[in-house]
């Protein structure tokens, strides 16, 4: 088989062998003859060939002049493949009798002295040129290395060339040029359609067998027919009091489901109880219980079990009264403090129980709590009926059978989804393509008449703001959204967002779960959530916040891993492919020594368990690190129970440490500290507020210094001004966080202040001689700069100062950046621990402890 082809000026002369199998497969000729063609009257005829035997060795030619004759004969003996087409040569090949084909082959190959002989199945088009499987690979490879790109990500590329057939499209989505808004076609990753594989037929709404009254409010608020996930929950038993799990995506109707069951019972005098894990969204499910369901004569209540702190912009939510309240919206552990202080008789005739984000039974802090409380439910209250919703999960069979639950999956999207991918070469490149991006969806109306909308999650609270106002500067209405900011502030942008005044809120990974904002668009400009990447389950609930059915035609997704972002050995964009191309992850239960414990004891106080018989069967089938006689002999050593025969009963000091949700060893450490006459002398010698003091009231200090020990402040940040400028000036990368070893390290170096500007200088000598003038072995990796700064936000507190107040003060004294709204959410945690501290003072019937603990309570909750 012989490839005529010309290069450049000349004909070239490849002999590959056999025809057989080389179609895509690279051969290496005998040699490559040059053929000379001379023009005679109205024809040509060769004149000169020569065979290079050693073409592919420049330094080293081994060249040989072949007569004219010679070289027909050998034309004749071959299979003679035209790769040029040219009809002078075609002519004069046909004068002499000899047959000829035309093929193509690679130009690259070629150029090398190589011939591929290919088809358009496995061919690309490169600069006017054709060009092979192999070559188009190799030259992607070659440019995601020579630009500095994870080569990791050639998969997406070559997804992008098989797509296109144009290798220099392909390459195009590398150039720091690339324009992702004309070029979606190329950064589109995939579509993910609302094809379902079952047959759900149309079903109306009057169809139900539900109270008339209930079903008019359903039809009212646009619920006219039942949506898929909503069928196939009544068909396995919603309305038969059948418990369910129901797993399907974000928008999709799934918490109609529960409201479907649970205001049925409640308008036949059985209460149905909400569980979220948030208490923003239990909120908020709260308002909209009581402006849907208050036509129907239902009590609405609400337990969260905080927000008792009074603030400027912050909402107080006192618990309301659960036993004559038909819906309670509440939070896990709202409902489980009323379980374990023994009040489960609050809650009977309980109809319906909906646990919202039934999958968080798998976090890593809450998830054996959770677990605990849906045993103790199904414990005490057999008769109920438990509906528990989760997003996609990878083994939804495994959470449907640990809860005695049929599955009802659906896992279709109400709406399509456009996942698109772009490769950013810089933050600032980065703005600005969320700017047009932004624009562009706000620009875009649905069918139904609502513009597109925008997400935007980043890893910091300080990026959401400076996202925002890039943003606001470039006339997009945007607004940074965390859990920093203030009730008020938040329900604001929620609103307006709602209204259609917001068209971005630029929101941390972190609060993704607490997010219920009807967004056609969500934008990625972080893969990383606090101190880790994000997982595929966060991912995916993230991703389907894009497209709502009653607003949207369609959602879409941008990722946008920026090149050379390297986190924990990964680089970014390798993470954004291994994100897209993930499934959902399985979850699972997992127990731990603390919570196993803590889990038996509440299990006791609640008296969902109440004899050892009990609890062995109980626990026969919940996989726990400990031995249950061990355990429950500790407890009753430590003062927490009392064994009389087979019966267990829970102590004072027990119930205390239990409906305070602490661990054994908090406990234990509260229960000492109170008896602990040389508590307060050692802790003063650390501490770097009180020792100024000349005068206090020892007690009272120790209270505050046991329940700082339990939980000291931690978002705080050094301001972004002073971090610029030593960022700068000292050419480094450190942490904003103000308590991370390399901003503790910064900011104690006389280096590091000497390159600021005055003002800012007097800040840092500020932090360093209230907070950091310790003798401490580690220091400045000490805690002592924690603990002062916490000791200056309950003292100011004291003095009556709001969250406010307390943030200004800290920025213009230190230049620290803290959120009111952070210190807000501390100060009611900090309270929780007064009240353990308190309930345990009580249980021993120390009562100075226990009236001084009560006074800081409502010092620090009224302010």
């Amino acid at each position: 088989m012989i490839i005529l082809k010309k290069i450049k000026k000349q004909w070239k002369l490849y002999p590959i062998g056999s025809p057989k199998g080389a179609l895509n497969n690279k051969r290496e000729p005998e040699y490559v003859g040059t053929v000379k063609f001379k023009k005679y009257d109205d024809s040509i005829a060769i004149s000169r060939f020569v065979a290079d035997y050693n073409y592919s060795d420049s330094s080293n030619l081994s060249e040989k002049l072949v007569p004219p004759q010679e070289v027909i004969k050998l034309l004749r003996s071959q299979a003679v493949f035209l790769a040029t087409r040219n009809d002078e040569v075609e002519d004069y090949l046909k004068s002499l009798n000899i047959k000829v084909r035309h093929t193509r082959v690679c130009d690259f190959c070629a150029f090398e002295g190589n011939i591929t002989i290919v088809n358009s199945e496995f061919s690309y088009k490169h600069n006017n040129q054709l060009i092979c499987e192999q070559c188009a690979y190799e030259t992607i490879k070659r440019e995601i290395k020579l630009q500095g790109f994870d080569k990791k990500i050639f998969r997406n590329l070559k997804d992008i060339l098989d797509k296109t057939g144009n290798l220099e499209k392909t390459l195009s989505v590398l150039s720091p040029k690339f324009d992702p808004l004309s070029n979606r076609n190329l950064t589109l990753f995939d579509r993910v359609d609302t094809k379902s594989k079952y047959k759900i037929p149309d079903v109306s709404m009057k169809r139900l067998k539900i109270p008339h009254k209930f079903r008019d409010i359903l039809i009212k608020n646009g619920n006219k027919k039942l949506l898929p996930v909503q069928y196939l929950a009544i068909k396995e038993g919603l309305l038969k009091n059948q418990d369910l799990l129901v797993v399907s995506a974000t928008g999709s109707g799934k918490t109609l489901v529960g409201e479907l069951a649970g205001i049925t019972k409640a308008l036949k005098g059985q209460k149905f109880i909400f569980l979220t894990p948030l208490v923003a969204l239990a909120n908020q499910k709260y308002r909209d219980f009581k402006r849907k369901y208050k036509k129907l004569g239902l009590k609405v209540a609400i337990k969260v079990g905080r927000n008792r702190v009074k603030a400027k912009g912050e909402l107080k939510l006192p618990d309301s009264d659960v036993k004559d309240a038909d819906i309670i919206v509440g939070t896990y552990e709202g409902l489980d403090y009323l379980l374990r202080n023994g009040n489960s008789s609050l809650l009977s005739n309980l109809g319906v129980v909906l646990i919202d984000e039934i999958h968080m039974i798998d976090d890593e802090d809450r998830g054996t709590r959770l677990n605990g409380l849906i045993k103790r439910i199904k414990h005490l209250y057999p008769h109920s009926q438990i509906i528990g919703l989760s997003a996609t999960v990878k083994n939804p069979e495994f959470l449907a059978g640990e809860f005695n639950m049929k599955l009802v999956e659906y896992s279709q999207r109400p709406v399509p989804l456009e996942r698109h991918l772009v490769y950013i070469r810089s933050e600032s490149s980065k703005h600005h393509i969320m700017q047009k991006l932004a624009k562009k969806e706000f620009n875009t109306k649905s069918k139904k008449g609502y513009r597109g909308q925008t997400i935007i999650f980043t890893n910091s609270r300080r990026k959401t703001h400076k996202i925002a106002n890039f943003l606001q500067n470039k006339k997009v209405n945007a607004a940074a959204y965390h859990a920093g900011l203030s009730y008020y502030k938040k329900e604001k942008i929620e609103k307006d967002f709602d209204r259609g005044k917001i068209s971005v809120v630029v929101t941390t990974a972190a609060l993704a779960a607490g997010v219920d904002f009807p967004a056609s668009q969500v934008i990625f400009d972080s893969l990383v959530m606090g101190n880790k990447w994000i997982s595929p389950n966060e991912f995916s609930q993230m991703l389907g916040r894009a497209g709502r059915p009653s607003y949207h035609d369609r959602g879409i997704v941008y990722l946008l891993p920026e090149v050379g972002h390297d986190f924990d050995g990964e680089s970014e964009e390798a993470k954004a492919l291994d994100l897209l191309e993930s499934d959902s992850e399985d979850v699972f239960i997992e127990y731990d020594e603390e919570s196993s414990y803590e889990q038996i004891l509440a299990d006791i106080s609640s008296r969902s368990i109440k004899t050892t018989d009990e609890l062995n069967k109980f626990y026969k089938n919940i996989n726990i690190p400990v031995d249950i006689k061990t355990a429950i002999n500790e407890m009753e050593d430590l003062g927490l129970i009392d064994i009389v025969g087979n019966k267990l009963n829970i102590t004072k000091y027990g119930r205390a440490v239990s409906v305070s949700f602490l661990s054994l060893e908090d406990a234990e450490y509260i229960k000492k500290s109170i008896d602990d006459r040389g508590y307060l002398k050692v802790y003063l010698r650390k501490s770097p507020y009180y020792k100024k003091k000349d005068k206090f009231n020892k007690l009272r200090v120790k209270i505050l210094a046991i329940g700082l020990q339990l939980e000291m402040f931690e978002n705080a940040y050094l301001s972004s001004v002073v971090h610029n400028q030593i960022a700068n000036a000292l050419k480094i990368k450190f942490s904003t966080r103000l308590f991370a070893e390399s901003t503790l390290d910064i900011i104690s170096s006389g280096e590091a202040i000497s390159k600021l500007d005055k003002k800012f200088q007097d800040a840092l000598i500020n932090i360093q001689s209230d907070f950091l003038k310790c003798k401490c072995e580690d220091r400045p990796f000490c805690d002592c700069l924690q603990k002062g700064i916490s000791e200056v936000i309950i003292n100011e507190r004291l003095k009556g100062k709001d969250p406010i107040d307390i943030s200004n003060k800290l920025f213009r004294k230190y230049q620290i950046q803290v959120y009111p709204g952070d210190i807000f959410s501390w100060l009611d945690s900090y309270v929780k621990n007064l009240d353990a501290i308190k309930r345990i003072a009580k249980a021993f019937n120390r009562k100075k402890v226990e009236r001084e603990a009560h006074r800081l309570i409502k010092a620090i909750e009224n302010g």
